[in-house]
């Protein structure tokens, strides 16, 4: 019998691993990700082939590592705005303005490509998407609350949003980075948004 190959430990992803993860991903925006090999990330990144490996197994794992340093940051930005005691509608445009500079340099192909292509990563953007949708949610609510919305159904509300980011954007017939930038898609979509729940 033959011996079974030993399972590789890999470095624990670090805070300065997590800086160039980051800007790998702004490298990618312009790119055929499906395309790209692991020679191609690490050219991307300024690293060594080895160095990638040190810590990730697979082209895919740096993809996910990279969607999820991306994802983490903007999660810890607009949970802590989200807790401000501040007038309802400048929260709602603070929590407008974070996913705005958050989505500033991501290309509406990468969004696209990794929804298509890689599973994994697209299962962490969904998961910032639906946490983002709950707060969401809970803005609408207080905001009908206090009288400042209409009362319109907060499950309707977070569906919309929801389907807005998973199957609107990302639908290559309707959006493409010719036209539209996926922060400028947003911003104009949540605004519309507020300025439709807001009472006159």
């Amino acid at each position: 019998m033959g011996r079974k190959s030993a399972i590789k430990t890999r470095k624990p992803i670090t805070k300065k691993v997590n800086l160039w993860l980051g800007d790998l991903l702004l490298c990618l925006q312009n790119e055929n990700i499906e395309d790209l090999s692991i020679d191609d990330l690490a050219r991307l990144a300024g690293k060594s082939k080895s160095t990638l490996y040190e810590y990730f197994e697979s082209k895919e794992a740096v993809l996910l590592a990279a969607c999820e340093t991306k994802t983490k940051a903007l999660t810890e930005r607009i949970v802590s705005v989200s807790k401000e005691k501040i007038n309802r509608v400048v929260l709602y445009e603070q929590l407008v303005a974070i996913a705005a500079e958050g989505t500033a340099n991501i290309s509406i192909s990468f969004l696209q490509s990794i929804k298509l292509h890689y599973p994994k990563s697209w299962l962490v953007i969904e998961k910032f998407t639906d946490l983002f949708v709950d707060l969401l949610k809970i803005q609408y609510s207080q905001g009908i609350t206090e009288g400042i919305y209409h009362p319109i159904s907060v499950e309707l509300l977070g569906h919309l949003d929801k389907l807005f980011v998973t199957q609107v954007v990302t639908n290559k017939l309707m959006f493409t980075d010719k036209d539209y930038t996926l922060s400028k898609l947003i911003t104009d979509y949540l605004n519309l948004r507020l300025k439709g729940l807001l009472k006159k």
